[in-house]
Parts: C-alpha cells; structure tokens; sequence
C-alpha cells in the first residue's frame, strides 16, 4: 500500500504528464481541481504529507524536464518551455535563472562544455 506521501507525488507526477501531453501549462490551481481540493486546501495537505509546497514542487520537477532536455535534445528554448509545461519562454527563464542561477542557454552551454571535455 502506498504512502500518502507517494500518492501526492505520483499525481503530481502523473498531472505534469498530462500537460505535457496537451502542451499546456502547469497550474497549482488545475491540479488542486484535479485532486478535488481548493487551492488552499490542496497546499496545506500537499505541504504537511511532502514537506514542499506545491508549486515549489511542480516547478522543480518542470525544471529538471527542461534540463534533461536542454542536455538531450536540439529542441529550441521555446519548445523545451512548453514541454515542460511552462507558459511562456520568459516564464520559463526566469523559473530556470531563479533555480540554477543560469539561463537555459547558458546551461545548455555549460553542459555541451563538460560532455567535450569528458571525451577528452
């Protein structure tokens, strides 16, 4: 049986999928209706069983997306903003510049630096 803090991961995980599936945007508030809760509700249950608040941890896992594949793919920065379910590019910048205190260009720069110097 899972724990309860399982379940809240597993359907944040699991709401993320679904906007990536229809290129839309993360929403704490869609995913409090998802979950059949206010938004107030939703961030206190999600904060006493996680130990986060919600969009703290809804942005987390978007920004690891983005870096997966600003390290893996060709994909513009636009196109890699919506796969990660932000709304806009600038959104975007600024949610990966407060995180990793670089731009996804710069990261995307930084780690094609580290994988050449690797293969040397």
């Amino acid at each position: 049986m899972a724990s309860p803090k399982t379940d809240w991961l597993t359907a944040a995980e699991s709401y993320l999928a679904e906007c990536r599936g229809r290129a839309s945007s993360v929403r704490a508030s869609e995913f409090a209706l998802r979950m059949q809760r206010t938004p107030v509700q939703l961030a206190k249950e999600f904060r006493a069983t996680v130990g986060r608040g919600v969009k703290e941890h809804l942005e987390s896992l978007q920004i690891e997306r983005a870096k997966e594949l600003l390290r893996t793919t060709r994909s513009s920065t636009a196109e890699i903003a919506l796969d990660a379910g932000f709304g806009t590019t600038r959104s975007f910048y600024r949610a990966f510049r407060r995180r990793t205190g670089v731009s996804p260009t710069e990261y995307r720069k930084e780690m094609s630096l580290a994988e050449v110097s690797f293969r040397h």
